[in-house]
């Protein structure tokens, strides 16, 4: 995979595609230009003839053209040529776009089908976890344990849905309200387990109603944690606070950390996209960001890098509020 988020399959599609544009469009301009030129001559020649030369008194030699049939001969000339091109352009783009759009549904039937064939280990780990839970008893040690790992097998599944409900164009706004408040601190208890040294503060109102679905709203806010995590070092902080205000719901995810270096601020939500600095050796591929960025959008949202600096880096989350 590429810089550009390409694979080096799909980037030969494309350099195909603009290539056959290109032929195209250089053939349909040297079309125009020759049905012109041909029109201009044919025009030309049929004003010259011997007889409308006498019939106008022209001395041999000489052509005398009337200027407004030049200037309509041209005129009409010039619109069949545009009518031409716009034609034969529509043409060429249509088939230009025809090897992308079969790249494309290559890959939502490949989203599908990886999406189709999880859901089956995902039931068969739950049905063990569900048997492990009955063997050890509600009194176990391991039985707290064991119900978070449902609970993790159950977002697994939820996660594998949303895949499937993507790929099929379907992923529309929740039906309902969703408290943003009660989402983010789900999803920073969840992160906690997993912060170690650095601790993870939250601050929000009472309410924050956004028309979200839960389990997508709560993959943002875990993916903006989690940068913020690989980027803080071990004694750090995480001030994560929710709020609203003109009627939208401003999350914001701020670290201790060295600030984002090595990129422009604006790109990291590019795909694989990645600055230098802490957070390197995590196994990051540039992902995250960016789904948070293509979420945030299709729900009338957007998502931006607030501050950054040495003292650390602020990424502001936004959301439409749920009318009460």
């Amino acid at each position: 995979m590429t810089a550009s988020g390409l694979s080096e399959a799909d980037r030969r599609i494309v350099r195909a595609a603009a290539r056959k544009v290109s032929l195209q469009i250089a053939a349909v301009c040297a079309a125009v230009v020759v049905v012109v030129v041909a029109a201009a001559v044919a025009f030309v020649v049929y004003r010259t003839m011997p007889a409308e030369a006498i019939e106008h008194g022209a001395a041999p030699g000489r052509i005398y053209l009337d200027a407004r049939e030049g200037l309509l001969a041209l005129v009409l000339a010039g619109t069949a040529g545009i009518l031409l091109a716009a034609a034969v352009g529509l043409y060429s783009a249509r088939n230009a776009v025809k090897p992308l759009g079969e790249a494309l549904a290559r890959q939502r039937r490949f989203v599908q089908d990886a999406s189709h064939e999880l859901r089956t280990p995902l039931t068969i780990l739950d049905a063990r976890l569900q048997l492990a839970q009955r063997k050890a008893g509600q009194d176990s040690p391991a039985a707290d344990d064991l119900a978070r790992l449902r609970q993790d097998s159950a977002a697994l599944a939820r996660l594998i849905d949303d895949l499937l409900l993507m790929s099929t164009g379907g992923g529309g706004p929740a039906a309902e309200p969703v408290d943003a408040a009660a989402t983010v601190a789900a999803a920073v208890a969840d992160l906690q387990l997993v912060a170690d040294q650095t601790s993870i503060a939250l601050a929000s109102p009472g309410s924050a109603p956004v028309m979200v679905p839960p389990q997508l709203l709560r993959r943002m806010v875990t993916a903006l944690v989690e940068n913020a995590l690989s980027h803080t070092p071990a004694g750090g902080r995480i001030r994560v606070s929710v709020r609203a205000e003109a009627g939208q719901v401003l999350i914001s995810v701020a670290d201790t950390g060295q600030g984002i270096t090595g990129i422009d601020p604006g790109e990291i939500f590019d795909r694989f996209a990645r600055g230098t600095g802490q957070g390197q050796a995590t196994g990051s591929y540039g992902i995250g960001l960016a789904l948070v960025r293509e979420a945030a959008l299709r729900h009338g949202g957007d998502v931006r890098v607030a501050h950054t600096g040495p003292d650390g880096t602020t990424i502001e989350l936004k959301l439409p509020g749920a009318r009460r």
